[in-house]
């Protein structure tokens, strides 16, 4: 079975948030799990790894999507992560889907190490537009040193929200602690 753009575009966009609808999608098109949009630079791993949706990424990669950096970031795979940049630095600074940056996609995962190996290998300016990712998934331990290592916390979101914002909507308190005493 084939599919259109328009049907990979729709699935692309279930990928973000909808596993049911992925499972579903998948069973009867398993050749979705590697869907591409052109158009937004996204994937359907690509959606679900910028939106640090581990379970769907997980069922993706599971069923036959082919693996991606941004999204072995988000799922925190740092021996991944590194062996890649081991083989091309450039890619410390790469982005994922919609060229969200690589340093966004591994605040998702929490893992301050891997942000540091990204760091190292000369992604500070992507760090500055990560705290974003660590807010979103409540990444306390990743928004304190982004912060310290001068992440912005005053870029926003698709919806027009700051970190703050998006702390005190989600009701993380220590978060919201945090970045009201960086500000």
């Amino acid at each position: 079975m084939t599919f259109t753009q328009q049907e990979a575009n729709d699935f692309i966009i279930k990928c973000h948030f909808d596993l049911k609808t992925v499972k579903s999608k998948l069973a009867a098109e398993p050749g979705l799990a590697n869907a591409y949009n052109p158009e937004t630079i996204e994937s359907a791993l690509g959606a679900a790894g910028h939106v640090g949706n581990e379970t769907i990424a997980n069922y993706l990669l599971a069923n036959g999507a082919k693996p991606e950096l941004a999204a072995s970031a988000m799922l925190g795979q740092r021996d991944v992560v590194k062996a890649a940049i081991d083989r091309d630095p450039k890619l410390a600074t790469s982005g994922g889907a919609h060229n969200i940056p690589l340093a966004f996609h591994a605040a998702l995962s929490g893992d301050v190490q891997m942000i540091q190996l990204l760091r190292a290998a000369g992604a500070q300016e992507q760090l500055k537009q990560s705290l974003l990712g660590a807010v979103m998934k409540n990444r306390f331990e990743m928004a304190k040193w982004l912060l310290e290592h001068g992440a912005a916390s005053d870029l926003k979101d698709f919806q027009g929200r700051n970190p703050l914002e998006v702390a005190v909507q989600s009701g993380f308190t220590e978060m919201v602690d945090l970045l009201r005493g960086a500000s």
